[in-house]
């Protein structure tokens, strides 16, 4: 499952062989404009491996899930605390004073006392359903901390993806407004010597702005994008590994819908915290029942007082030692008991109810995200061929351009279809990846190995 990336250091990259050098000036100034972007050719240097590390130092959330799972395996310590004899020890001083008119007399005694009491419960068949109760809350805790993993993983694989998402939009919006900048300065020239009309200046003017405010969006979505992935990290990465372009995706393995159904349903955190719920309200029932048998303790105590009576100028100690066995039979508690039965075994009803529910919406989640997934595969191709198309177009309409049969508005159009599809391609890979992710997390399968997969398939080049 953690080889479902790949990467093949030997394949050559034949999306982006060069376009014939006999460009147009707009079509060589796009060219050198996208390829030499300062966010693509920056010697970027955090991978996502680094990042994640530095989300799991500084991320509040899963930080608070580490203190939630140390507080949750408290709760075994607590119910076997209920199995365990119980000590308690207590002192007391008390001083007495008292005055009679007939005879006059003044009267003190002061008196000292300790005990000890050790209880060891010998039956309690409540106790025993607590304890129980007890182990599966700690097993709890550990599988909401796995589920906070998860979900670190996502949250720092989509943060890191939608950086690189956002730098290829920047490239593109830069490069387009540099190429619309340079026909812009030559529609005008054109205008003032007569060989270009007014509405061609006017044109050309109008694809610029529009461009222009294309890459002010693009720039703004940009630093809102490192911003989301600096609130996970607690610190700023101005560079950032992008995706190898020799790196090779590979399909889903399994390659079927119905063995990823199987594996959520076995492995599924959410259905694992479900079942936990189910259980622990199987138990509260079972404890509730038992609340009705007798408890039956060996109790022994020692006690010690001294008292000392001023009236008559003595004092006395009494040590008394005592054990046994102690039985309690519950009798009649106003129904209370009968209620608080009923009431458990319709939680109990309702538990199992919303766990029936948690594993259909995983199943159907799982599929939804297969689909989403093999789509998306699917969607990578078909653009690597568009990309192609788009780059033959381009060529054609260049020439086509030399030769007079075309004008430079259309040259700005391929060109234009040309970066976005390539853009196109770049973030369906982004996609992929993270549709993948988001797979594995609902089947229950995804873990840090993922993030070292994927890490070697990122590259500073």
């Amino acid at each position: 499952m953690n080889n479902l990336f790949t990467y093949n250091i030997s394949q050559q990259n034949t999306l982006y062989k060069g376009i014939p050098m006999k460009l147009t000036v707009f079509g060589f100034f796009l060219i050198t404009a996208i390829f030499a972007s300062p966010s693509l050719i920056a010697n970027e240097s955090s991978g996502l491996t680094e990042i994640y590390e530095q989300a799991i130092q500084s991320d509040p959330q899963i930080a608070a899930a580490k203190f939630g799972l140390e507080a949750g395996k408290e709760k075994s310590v607590q119910g076997l605390s209920l199995l365990l004899p119980q000590a308690q020890f207590s002192a007391g001083i008390n001083y007495t004073k008292s005055s009679t008119d007939t005879p006059k007399s003044d009267n003190s005694s002061d008196s000292r006392n300790l005990a000890l009491q050790l209880t060891q419960p010998l039956f309690n068949a409540s106790n025993g359903a607590s304890y129980d109760q007890s182990k599966i809350a700690t097993k709890q805790s550990e599988i909401e901390y796995k589920l906070a993993e998860q979900d670190l993983i996502l949250r720092v694989s989509q943060a890191y993806f939608d950086v690189l998402s956002a730098q290829e939009n920047l490239a593109v919006a830069e490069a387009q407004t540099r190429a619309l900048d340079e026909s812009l300065a030559r529609a005008n020239l054109t205008f003032k010597v007569g060989t270009a009309t007014k509405t061609d200046k006017l044109e050309a003017q109008a694809r610029f702005d529009l461009a222009r405010a294309s890459q002010l969006s693009a720039e703004n979505q940009l630093a809102i994008a490192k911003q989301i992935l600096t609130s996970i990290t607690g610190a700023s990465s101005n560079k950032l590994k992008s995706l190898n372009k020799n790196a090779k995706l590979s399909s889903l393995q399994p390659t079927t819908m119905d063995e990823w159904v199987e594996l959520a349903v076995t492995n599924s955190y959410q259905l694992k915290l479900g079942q936990f719920g189910v259980d622990i309200s199987q138990h509260e029932v079972r404890k509730l029942k038992n609340d009705r048998l007798p408890t039956i303790d060996f109790v022994a105590s020692a006690s010690n007082s001294k008292q000392f009576l001023s009236f008559v100028g003595s004092d006395s100690t009494t040590t008394s030692l005592s054990a046994g066995v102690q039985l309690s039979v519950p009798l009649y508690t106003g129904g209370l008991m009968s209620s608080r039965i009923k009431e458990a075994e319709h939680q109990r009803a309702q538990q199992k109810e919303l766990q029936t529910n948690t594993q259909r919406q995983i199943v159907l989640q799982t599929q939804q995200a297969f689909l989403s997934a093999t789509n998306s595969f699917q969607q990578i191709e078909a653009l690597k061929q568009a990309l192609l198309s788009s780059e033959s177009a381009l060529q054609a309409t260049q020439k086509g351009l030399e030769v007079g049969v075309r004008t430079n508005l259309d040259v700005l159009n391929a060109q234009q279809q040309f970066y976005s599809t390539e853009r196109d391609y770049r973030i369906a890979k982004f996609n992929y990846l993270l549709l993948v992710l988001n797979l594995k997390a609902t089947a229950g399968m995804l873990s840090a190995t993922d993030i070292q997969a994927l890490d070697a398939l990122l590259t500073g080049a």
